[in-house]
């Protein structure tokens, strides 16, 4: 088939698809507050990007904020051993490449001892996030375009990002059939059905997730210059997005 045909199929598919059907949108309120923190300079760090997606309806395992030693324990008993440390200092926005990520920490000794070796190398404020379960690793991204506006992506995350370029992209909004739709397109697609003896991803809430982030790129996205969610995890209990 030529690529001329194909396009006019994809056009067709396109038109026949029913009207938009959206998530619900945060309260007006929500979105003042966004609009006015989206407004200032300063980009938001990790624990506000993860703040607003679950705004928007985005989940992730829990975390906290913490300034020291004790406070960092206390959180860890609060979400649940085992945790993860991650600096929180402004200014690092790669926390990997300046070593500021200490995973599965499963004593309340171990947060302590990796809590005390980031604060002296780093500083002091750090996440202490829940360890998520496993599942299948998406990234969602967003970029505003000075000719489209924003532009949101949907492809494999976590560290094989750039390896497998696996991506689609969309303008937002969509409605879960149309996240779908990109989802369809992704050659990690089958993984998401279960393999080698791990559970299917529930399909229905990953779509819903992509349709939530849509919103937020259709409803912040000319205050948001980029925007990224790696890894968003999708297993048989639903999605977590881990880290933007």
């Amino acid at each position: 088939m030529s690529v001329g045909g194909s396009l006019a199929f994809a056009h067709r598919d396109f038109r026949a698809l029913p009207p938009l059907a959206l998530p619900p949108a945060p309260a007006p309120a929500i979105l003042a507050r966004w609009r006015q923190r989206l407004a200032k300079p300063e980009a938001l760090d990790e624990a506000e990007s993860l703040a607003l997606l679950a705004d928007f309806g985005i989940a992730n395992p829990g975390f906290e904020i913490a300034g020291s030693a004790s406070d960092a324990i206390a959180a860890a008993g609060r979400l649940g051993l085992p945790v993860a440390l991650k600096t929180a200092m402004p200014g690092i926005h790669h926390k990997s490449e300046v070593d500021g990520v200490r995973l599965w920490l499963a004593t309340l000794e171990e947060v302590a001892l990796a809590y005390e070796e980031l604060a002296q190398r780093l500083g002091p404020r750090v996440i202490v996030a829940a360890m998520a379960k496993p599942g299948i690793e998406l990234a969602l991204g967003l970029v505003h375009d000075g000719q489209f506006g924003p532009i949101m992506m949907v492809g494999a995350g976590g560290t094989l990002i750039e390896v497998l370029r696996d991506r689609q992209v969309a303008l937002p909004p969509l409605d879960g059939l149309r996240a779908m739709r990109l989802l369809d397109r992704l050659r990690l697609r089958p993984l998401l059905d279960g393999h080698r003896r791990r559970p299917a991803a529930d399909l229905e809430k990953l779509a819903i997730a992509i349709a939530r982030f849509s919103l937020l790129a259709a409803s912040l996205g000319d205050l948001i210059g980029e925007l990224d969610v790696n890894p968003l995890i999708a297993g048989a209990d639903g999605v977590v997005a881990k880290e933007s």
